[in-house]
């Protein structure tokens, strides 16, 4: 289902900093005290007005050929995070009720927020009335619609399944189903999120190394790839999109044994039409250009990608990433249709005063577009938080809580959007008259919701329409009910040898990927069909052909090679207490640490070095760094580091067991062997340290 792939929010503005413990010990600083700067002042001196709906409507910049409308608005929802539509038009909400109430992020986990579903009555395009599903809920960050309820992912680290037994709307029975986003309560920006259903049946996450399946009433688990930091999307060919803080978005390929490649945003790069002074590093050097805006993306929040929606064809791949922080909307056009798609361009406007803009861009600093998604219609929904303070209090610098204050961005809590972005020559498809006809109906919202609830209520009545339109529907439709049957168990090898035969490269590609599942071992692609993968290996779509040829000469390529698992070195077993060290920091390694470094220890591209027996790991500095953070260029192994962004957050917040077990996993894992950082170490290095707030720098630390 196209869902609003999760948000979340919280890590926005730009990477993190000390919580209230650097706010108290700014004062101490000895060095220049950036903090307290006031370089806003020179673009953004005067208090930040509340606009109303209309006039931030009249705030917008879109690119051609589109138009803003309002969808619903506050006191209708109050600080939405993520919304999903269901089958009959209602949109269902996550409210962020405590969300950063005031600058000291007061109550936060106390139980006010809720979940709303809004109406349409009147068709109009614009909701009249809400109810209240379900309250009494601490921050609830995402959601899944399902048969008789929902499933909620609620901020005390709890998946729930809220039931509506009586169908009027209102949850009457909640159900505690698994441990879910445990790190929310703790560390808002770093928990679990997105419960996004795509094509192989699997709920997809991020901030998470593991994928969801509702199935008579239970979950079912399994490990699949880390990805992303908030929100999750998917396109109508199984490719699945991520981001992270400082990332545009991320694809990859996982479902379709990673035969697309992962080609991702070219760049940082984005082009506000306001000043972008509220950001939480704002007092560096450098960060904020001559015109008063930031040259690259520090807030990345959500993402949705136009595949068969209402934009046309011209518009079809198409990426639109979320940068709360700089109150715009980027688009991302593919260069070539799939399966061609290779790198993407990143679209940007000619604004006479501003030089260029991005697809949407407002000049509301409160205008927080944290979440999206292409609904049943095929339009672009965008979820707004509207307000000021989005950084949550954990990584709040004075630097920006001094601005907020000032310029009154802590004021107008509890409003709240959602717009509708409509092409203008927009014409609504008609909504199917059934869930077999939504499996080939040509929006891909459609096509996944109906395969969605067939496959979750495992609608056994429907096999034999299903079947038939595995075998006679159009391209999309066959592939669609090909992972309905294979969902529901239901998948015969005359319909793969059928479609093997299809001059469509993607009923094809699916036949093949879904081969296995004919037989008792999915993994193993069946003998008897590697003479037909063969010859199809010869054909000149070179994704198809690439994929079958490796079928048809090894099998299935491994479907675990990207999943790590980690293993405990011998060294480290045979210390019965090192090794409850190692495990206890495993875990908080991967809360706090995996989404930038990966669960590998190999980094990612573009955003975190990596620790594999790096020379930051195997000294003193690490402490150091883990502690106070890291700031501007650095070397690894002699190397100098480029692509990545020139800061680490400080990790103080930990406690010294969490600091010490973490970092000796570092220095224990991965090949790494170094002497073991105790609580003691890092109790002694926080008192010697306790008056800094700055990050430190390498030049610093060679000292």
């Amino acid at each position: 289902m196209s869902r609003i792939a999760f948000l979340f929010l919280a890590a926005l503005l730009i990477l993190s900093s000390e919580s209230g413990f650097s706010q108290n010990g700014d004062t101490k600083e000895k060095e220049k005290d950036l903090l307290k700067s006031t370089n806003w002042k020179k673009w953004a001196p005067d208090p930040v007005p509340f606009l109303d709906g209309k006039e931030t409507l009249e705030t917008f910049k879109i690119a051609p050929g589109f138009r803003v409308e309002l969808v619903a608005e506050a006191p209708l929802i109050k600080d939405p995070v993520f919304a999903e539509f269901d089958d009959k038009g209602r949109l269902w909400v996550c409210e962020f009720q405590t969300y950063m109430k005031d600058l000291d992020g007061s109550d936060e986990n106390v139980a006010d927020s809720r979940v709303v579903i809004l109406e349409d009555k009147d068709g109009d395009g614009k909701m009249e009335t809400a109810t209240t599903f379900a309250d009494d809920l601490i921050n609830p960050r995402s959601l899944s619609i399902v048969k008789g309820g929902a499933l909620i992912a609620a901020g005390d680290g709890k998946l729930l399944f809220c039931e509506d037994t009586d169908g009027d709307l209102k949850s009457d029975k909640r159900t505690e189903l698994i441990k879910f986003a445990e790190a929310a309560s703790g560390n808002i920006e770093h928990a679990e999120n997105g419960m996004h259903y795509a094509i192989d049946n699997w709920m997809y996450n991020s901030k998470s190394s593991r994928r969801l399946m509702w199935q008579g009433g239970k979950v079912i688990t399994s490990e699949t790839k880390g990805r992303g930091q908030w929100g999750m999307s998917t396109d109508a060919f199984g490719r699945l999109y991520h981001n992270t803080n400082s990332a545009w978005f991320y694809t990859d390929s996982e479902i379709y044994d990673r035969q697309y490649g992962e080609p991702k945003a070219p760049g940082r790069e984005v082009r506000a039409i306001r000043t972008n002074t509220a950001m939480n590093r704002a007092y560096k050097p450098g960060m904020i250009q001559e015109d008063g805006r930031i040259n690259g993306v520090t807030s990345i929040s959500g993402l949705a990608v136009h595949s068969h929606g209402a934009f046309g064809e011209d518009w079809e791949g198409t990426v639109f990433s979320f940068s709360p922080g700089t109150n715009t909307v980027g688009a991302f056009r593919p260069d070539a249709p799939m399966p061609k798609t290779t790198k993407y361009e990143h679209l940007l406007y000619d604004d006479k005063e501003w030089d260029k803009r991005e697809f949407l861009a407002s000049t509301d600093e409160r205008f927080r577009p944290v979440n999206g998604s292409f609904g049943p219609d095929g339009c672009l929904y965008i979820v707004d938080l509207n307000r000021g303070v989005i950084q949550h209090k954990k990584f709040l610098t004075s630097y920006l809580r001094n601005q907020s204050a000032q310029r009154e961005l802590d004021k107008h809590i509890g409003k709240g959007r959602i717009w509708r972005v409509v092409p203008e020559n927009f014409k609504k498809q008609a909504a199917p008259d059934n869930l077999v006809q939504g499996l080939t109906h040509p929006t891909l919202w459609w096509r996944l919701n109906s395969q969605k609830r067939i496959v979750e209520e495992q609608m056994q009545d429907l096999q034999p329409e299903i079947v038939e339109l595995a075998m006679n529907g159009n391209a999309h439709g066959r592939a669609h009910a090909m992972w309905t049957l294979a969902g529901m168990k239901g998948l015969d090898s005359k319909i793969i040898e059928h479609n093997l035969g299809s001059d469509e490269w993607f009923v094809q590609m699916t036949a093949l990927r879904l081969a296995g599942e004919t037989s008792t071992v999915n993994t193993v692609f069946p003998e008897g069909l590697k003479a037909k993968a063969a010859e199809i290996g010869n054909g000149d779509t070179p994704v198809l052909s690439a994929y079958a040829k490796t079928i048809a000469e090894k099998g299935y390529p491994d479907r675990f090679a990207s999943i790590y698992k980690d293993k405990e070195p011998d060294w480290v077993k045979k210390d019965k207490k090192l090794s409850k060290v190692y495990q206890q920091g495993r875990v908080v390694y991967g809360q706090y640490c995996a989404a930038c470094h990966q669960p590998h220890g190999k980094g990612l591209e573009s955003l975190a070095p990596g620790l594999v027996k790096s020379d930051w790991v195997s000294d003193d500095r690490l402490l150091a760094v883990a502690m106070k953070g890291l700031s501007g260029p650095i070397s690894v192994n002699g190397k100098p580091v480029t692509g990545v962004p020139p800061i680490m957050p400080p990790h103080s917040f930990l406690t010294d067991d969490q600091m010490a077990a973490t970092l000796t996993y570092v220095r224990s894992a991965w090949g790494n062997q170094s002497k073991q950082i105790t609580p003691e170490d890092v109790a002694a290095y926080r008192k010697e340290h306790e008056g800094r707030a700055l990050p430190w720098t390498e030049a610093e630390l060679k000292k």
